[in-house]
């Protein structure tokens, strides 16, 4: 459909306070993407869905981002163990005083480039309870918000949340929840969906036990959803409102991790419980259900492969 090239380049420190605190700061983050190779099928949806057209416009970062990340995973003595990571990025704010850029409709350029400006911050907190060495259950929580301002409409695409995937909501394909109750794969025609959202909450538990030798299994739920913070009449449903908690995607399912010490495989196998997406009162679709029927398996099954631990 189209390629999308990026350059990125920065400027900054890494440090550790210890083992468990460490901090990162980009002093000077830059990144720059331009497309080419647009498809004639793209350029035709393009009028009949105008946000396509955000995906393969040329987009210009520059902007500080600063994470600190706490650990104590490395301690595998402990009942309890945690991770913590929160991160920010500033994009455009000097650049927007300088030249003045308060309208989004008319945004200031570079070399004939808007560039973006925006603030986006992501948490992430995970704990570990540790039955045996090998026995474990562990939760996920992540919480994600960009705000686009001044020269900006929103976010730029590469910076926006996505939410579905093998280390996401594996029950959902990548980047296809949401955002909202926006339902993305009855307006991509053929194409491969790519829902993106200015708000992520995504929340995770996975219980792991070894099965034999080097073969681990694992039982899990995932639930979490996207959404826009302004109102978008192409995706009606996407704004982000105080009924979120009634729109989140939920899925559940097993899973076999081949441990080789230096290498984990993973599969999972997961299928929905909730489809937001869906008209009100018939989210939840526990009840259809249904293994034995092979109209049932290939739109509900999700089979993922991925390498490493989803989290």
């Amino acid at each position: 459909l189209y390629s999308l090239k990026t350059l990125n380049s920065s400027f900054g420190y890494i440090w550790k306070e210890n083992e468990r605190k460490e901090h990162d700061l980009k002093v000077l983050n830059i990144a720059f993407t331009s497309s080419n190779n647009v498809s004639d099928l793209y350029k035709e949806q393009i009028a009949a869905n105008p946000s396509l057209q955000k995906v393969i416009d040329k987009q210009l970062i520059l902007g500080t981002t600063y994470s600190y990340t706490y650990t104590n995973t490395m301690e595998q003595n402990k009942k309890n163990n945690i991770y913590f990571r929160g991160g920010i990025d500033l994009s455009g704010n000097s650049l927007g005083l300088i030249l003045g850029a308060n309208d989004s409709s008319d945004p200031k350029t570079i070399l004939g480039v808007p560039f973006s400006q925006y603030t986006k911050a992501e948490l992430e907190f995970r704990h570990y309870y540790n039955f045996t060495k090998e026995t474990k259950f562990v939760s996920r929580i992540i919480v994600g918000a960009g705000v686009p301002y001044g020269n900006s409409e929103e976010l730029p695409f590469i910076k926006q949340f996505f939410i579905g995937g093998t280390s996401s909501i594996r029950a959902f394909r990548a980047r296809s929840i949401g955002p909202g109750t926006f339902n993305g794969n009855e307006t991509t025609n053929s194409f491969l969906p790519d829902q993106s959202g200015d708000l992520k909450l995504e929340m995770n538990a996975e219980f792991r036990g070894k099965i034999y030798d080097f073969v681990k299994g694992a039982v899990f739920v995932d639930a979490g959803n996207i959404w826009l913070l302004n109102e978008n009449n192409e995706k009606p449903g996407a704004q982000f409102s105080s009924k979120f908690l009634n729109q989140l995607a939920v899925g559940t399912g097993v899973g076999l991790r081949f441990d080789f010490n230096f290498l984990i495989l993973r599969t999972d196998l997961a299928f929905p419980f909730r489809k937001p997406y869906l008209p009100q009162g018939q989210e939840w679709v526990i009840d259809n259900i249904s293994f034995g029927n092979s109209t049932w398996r290939k739109e509900n099954l999700i089979f993922n492969l991925a390498i490493g631990y989803p989290f």
